[in-house]
Parts: C-alpha cells; structure tokens; sequence
C-alpha cells in the first residue's frame, strides 16, 4: 500500500539502485521486525529498480513496524560486474502494521450535560481508543425513542459528537441512549 500505517497482509517496497543491476533475487533481502513473515517476491521495474514484496507468516495478524533489508552478503552487481557493497541505503523507509480492530470505549452526554432535560436535541460523544475513520450517521442506533442520528462530526481522530433528533424526541418521555448500529 501506499500508507501506512496498514493493515495488508502483503507489502511491496520500492528499491531503487543508482544504476542499472543485475542478479538481483529473494535472497539478496531480509525482512527487518519480529515478525515471521518472509520477502517472497522480486520483480524488476527497470534495470535499476525492483518491486520486493513481503507476505506470509503472521503478517495478517502482525501489528508493528516492518521493514526491509539488505540480506548480509547480496550477490546484485552492476553492469560492470562491481558487487553491491553492504549496508543499508540513505532512505529506508517501513511499514506500520495496525491489525488490531478498534474499540468503543464510551458515550457520554455533551449537550446537554445533565439529565433530565426536555431539550429537543441531543448530543452524545463518542470515544475510541485510537483514530478511526468513515465514521457516520449510519453507524449508530438511537434507543427509547425513534430519533435518529441526524449528524456526526469529528473532533478529534478518536472523538466524535453525535447529533440525535427528530422523530418523537420533541415530545418524549423517557430514557434515550445511543449504541452501534450492526454493520457499522
């Protein structure tokens, strides 16, 4: 992918030489994290630049950093037979691996704060414990009422205010709380 961090269960680097090489294979790289996931794939782009791809292992279910790495003795020359030195280039860029599902750690009353109220409008605030995204109003389910979440927005990456509205709530006696909607 081109982000990070990932949830992938294969990853491609890009690794480009100053110029032109040859012998380039599987075993001239290592993949660097605990991981038990293996360089499983190089193809070449252009005479100086190869796709390496790394898959396997516990990748699908891997949550940290990877990278890769040269392997301790490559065998990539150039044209002229010069052996690629050891080492690791200038940019050596990684992976973050987040495998991990998020979860909802509360909703709470923001507006208004105190119960009971008669306020005709309602605004929840709900909490995760990391950032999420493509949260929406089709994410979550009023119950005691058939008001509906009519607006969401974001007030941080793990925040969200919750706008609950309309339907009987003007004239509503009763308890009125917010959950996730199945599919969400």
């Amino acid at each position: 992918p081109g982000t990070s961090p990932t949830n992938a269960d294969s990853l491609v680097f890009l690794v480009a030489f100053d110029e032109d090489v040859t012998g380039v294979d599987t075993a001239d790289f290592a993949v660097n994290g605990a991981t038990t996931s293996a360089v499983t794939n190089v193809s070449q782009s252009t005479a100086s630049t190869y796709l390496v791809t790394i898959s396997g292992g516990d990748l699908p279910a891997f949550n940290g950093t990877i990278g890769l790495n040269l392997a301790g003795s490559p065998s990539v020359s150039d044209l002229a037979g010069n052996a690629l030195p050891t080492g690791e280039p200038g940019t050596d860029q990684t992976y973050l691996l987040d495998n991990t599902a998020p979860s909802l750690t509360s909703f709470t009353r923001s507006s208004p704060p105190s119960t009971p109220t008669n306020a005709d409008t309602l605004v929840f605030t709900a909490t995760f414990n990391e950032s999420v995204q493509n949260v929406d109003v089709a994410d979550f389910q009023v119950t005691g009422t058939d008001a509906t979440v009519t607006g969401v927005s974001m007030t941080s990456g793990s925040i969200y205010q919750l706008t609950v509205s309309g339907g009987n709530l003007a004239s509503f006696n009763g308890t009125v709380g917010i959950n996730v909607a199945a599919g969400a």
